[in-house]
């Protein structure tokens, strides 16, 4: 297993309010991300250094790549639909059953093609009426069928699989712990759930990406960290970076050993924005460690 080496190439000073989901593009060797709160859609093209977005009607949590160059699958705050950036049209899936208290958050790929995505409780109160946890973690499968793998959620992230796709990786954040599942190579089902990781007290796992060693790196908000683990849970080293809330992570480049790293300022009060202005900014890094190729979402007659 190699040891973590990493340097910052370059900060973008983009100051999302709450930027997530980054993930490269090798067809057009872009990355990609958005800013769930301020309704934009990010492309960077490290090579020409030109940064560019898409304004957005609704609130992008997340989004994959698909078979179909140009569209993509894009889980909006309430719902999920195809989304092709260049015209702008959009698709529905999936409308959210309950937009009420909740929207929709993390989504990946599986190495099958289906598209992962969970909900998060959003502007709960103090409602006594509805139980701690009540989100969900659905799959949208090649058909357009989507089904609940799992209730009782409060915020889904980490979503990832390792290289041969027989394991699962996720995190429900409040609980401060990455799970590991075991991934029925047929069915794509879960079970067998086990702890992998736990991050500190007041650390929540946020996004995260798996390197071609089977290693998780994830981002970690509230420490400022993105932290390398083996594929059987041991912290193999960290980086730091100058912002608390780090949400997501992605290698990209023509060797996939640039990592890109997604940040919030959100919910910072000014006192901590003026101790960390570069929070919300998109960090680009150097590393000695390869990733892995995004998967895409086939879409049904591709």
């Amino acid at each position: 297993m190699s040891a973590l080496q990493a340097s910052l190439r370059a900060t973008l000073p983009v100051e999302n309010e709450l930027g997530e989901c980054v993930l490269w593009d090798d067809r057009v060797r872009q990355a990609l991300w958005t800013d769930i709160l301020g309704r934009r859609l990010y492309r960077y093209d490290p090579a020409s250094g030109t940064l560019s977005h898409h304004d957005l009607d609704r609130r992008l949590a997340s989004f994959a790549l698909t078979s179909r160059p140009g569209v993509l699958v894009a889980a909006f705050d309430n719902g999920i639909s195809l989304y092709a950036p260049g015209s702008g049209n959009q698709e529905s899936l999936f409308p959210l059953p309950d937009t009420r208290e909740l929207r929709l958050n993390d989504g990946r790929v599986d190495h099958s093609g289906h598209f992962w995505v969970g909900s998060m409780i959003e502007n709960a109160g103090n409602r006594s009426d509805r139980p701690e946890g009540h989100g969900s973690l659905y799959r949208l499968d090649q058909s357009g069928e989507v089904s609940v793998k799992r209730n009782g959620i409060r915020i889904s992230n980490s979503l990832c699989w390792s290289p041969d796709g027989l394991t699962a990786y996720f995190a429900d954040s409040p609980e401060e712990t990455i799970w590991a599942f075991d991934v029925d190579p047929h069915s794509g089902n879960w079970s067998n759930q086990r702890v992998f990781a736990r991050t500190p007290p007041g650390v929540h796992p946020d996004g995260s990406t798996v390197d071609a060693e089977g290693c998780v790196w994830n981002a970690q908000w509230g420490s400022g960290r993105v932290v390398r683990y083996s594929p059987t849970g041991e912290k193999l080293g960290h980086i730091e970076l100058p912002a608390s809330q780090l949400t997501c992570v992605a290698f990209g480049g023509n060797d996939l050993r640039t990592l890109f790293v997604t940040s919030a300022r959100c919910d910072l009060s000014p006192e901590q924005y003026a101790a960390q202005p570069e929070a919300g900014s998109l960090f680009v890094l150097d590393t000695n460690c390869r990733g892995l190729p995004e998967n895409r979402y086939l879409l049904g007659g591709d």
